[in-house]
């Protein structure tokens, strides 16, 4: 990290070795975890449509702007969309296709017959079964969250409107991968090196039908004017302020005093209806900030704990978040919310982290470790697909292929937004395996 510019920037404060995402991400997963928690448990009501205090959804709104800065990242640093895609899908969908497997097949069966004493019936439903659940959500848009009407008898279904679901923390994945797709359209396209100004262009046309959603529905067409735009508005202007703030970086200050102002700013905006839309600029840059700048945490015996090591090694944010409501549903089936809030609490945190570990290491650790397989491109896989062959994939990169998949050092792009992140394969960023992705259903 560099320490002796006088005017320090995000991009010259940025050390793709020592920052503290991960650490973010844990705290962010954490957050969501507690809120639908005490919900799940019956401890605290729901926030409505337009809580200022649902911080689960706040968490969410971090979430997204994290991801667009690291994203844009990513893609920067890698020179072909198609590798990038496949960074991405090593990253979200073999865990979501699990979590999606446990859920239908071990955690809503033990559901069921906790509370039936049998699982006959289960299996062959035929209104939102098992099997449908796995075949209709496996693509990310989430369909229905119910699994044969279950799980009922939960505190959370008591509440008005209360929903049927298992894990509806997994909404916002389609999400995520959609701005994935449009970084890599950007990316393919060479707006994302060369006309990155386009980044704040499609920010500020959501910021503007935000602010004409707000003042004046009335004049929008009626496709402008439906909860899909509204979360399209709310998402993509998040992660579009994160991406922003990455190709810029180089020009944008790193100050002491901004990222709390920062911080203020985006809590002010949030404080307007439905203004996630608003804040999140600010939010993006306080989040950029807080990942630069979080400091040593102390531990008991005089120790510290160091933010920029957490998720290096194990990384558990994407597991807790998957898995946290299914768990905590299941727990809630069998009645564990009645011992009181601390035991729920950690019952269901113990839960939750287990399987999230299990997910790591079974999973999403396996997985990414293909990230540098060889690729063939989609011109050679069609082809392959039309001839009726193999496809050409084949082993994985040695040593003297990685400038395929890392470029080398630059400094701006010819369009003279600032480039960070780009860096010989010995530097590369411990954050990279984990994505930034997280929900709230609701």
């Amino acid at each position: 990290m560099t320490t002796c510019d006088p005017r320090p920037t995000l991009g010259s404060s940025f050390d793709p070795r020592r920052n503290s995402f991960g650490f973010l991400r844990i705290v962010l997963a954490l957050l969501v975890f507690f809120q639908h928690g005490l919900i799940a448990g019956g401890f605290a009501p729901a926030p409505g449509a337009h809580s200022h205090t649902d911080l689960a959804a706040i968490a969410v709104d971090c979430f997204f702007a994290i991801s667009g800065f690291l994203i844009t990242r990513s893609r920067l640093r890698i020179r072909s969309s198609w590798r990038f895609l496949w960074h991405r899908f090593l990253r979200i969908l073999p865990a979501f296709w699990a979590c999606l497997v446990v859920t239908a097949l071990v955690i809503a069966p033990l559901g069921w017959l906790y509370t039936r004493g049998t699982l006959h019936g289960y299996f062959t439903a035929d209104v939102h079964g098992p099997f449908s659940y796995l075949r209709a959500n496996c693509l990310l848009l989430m369909h229905f969250y119910d699994i044969a009407g279950t799980p009922d008898n939960v505190p959370i279904t008591a509440l008005p409107n209360g929903p049927v679901a298992w894990d509806g923390s997994l909404w916002s994945l389609f999400w995520e991968a959609l701005c994935y797709l449009g970084v890599a359209v950007l990316g393919a396209t060479g707006l994302l090196r060369r006309r990155p100004w386009v980044l704040w262009a499609l920010a500020g046309s959501l910021w503007l039908l935000w602010v004409v959603r707000w003042f004046d529905p009335a004049v929008l067409p009626t496709a402008l004017n439906n909860e899909f735009v509204a979360a399209a508005v709310r998402l993509g202007s998040l992660f579009l302020a994160g991406a922003a703030l990455c190709v810029y970086a180089d020009r944008i200050p790193d100050r002491v005093w901004l990222g709390p102002l920062a911080a203020a700013l985006a809590l002010g905006a949030l404080a307007l209806p439905d203004g996630h839309a608003a804040a999140s600029l600010p939010m993006a840059y306080a989040c950029v900030w807080a990942a630069l700048r979080a400091p040593l945490v102390p531990l008991p015996g005089g120790r510290t704990l160091a933010p920029h090591r957490v998720g290096v090694s194990t990384d558990l944010s994407y597991g807790v978040y998957i898995y946290s409501a299914p768990v905590q549903q299941l727990l809630a089936v069998y009645g564990l919310y009645r011992l009181g809030v601390a035991a729920w609490v950690l019952l269901s945190l113990a839960g939750t982290l287990l399987v999230a570990l299990a997910s790591w290491r079974f999973v999403e650790a396996p997985a990414l470790r293909h990230k540098n397989d060889v690729l063939a491109g989609p011109v050679a896989v069609l082809a392959a697909v039309r001839r009726g062959r193999p496809l050409p994939v084949s082993g994985r990169r040695t040593a003297r292929d990685t400038t395929a998949v890392i470029p080398v050092q630059r400094g701006r792009d010819a369009g003279g937004g600032g480039i960070i992140g780009e860096q010989q394969q010995g530097e590369q960023n411990p954050q990279e395996k984990a994505d930034p992705v997280g929900g709230h259903h609701g």
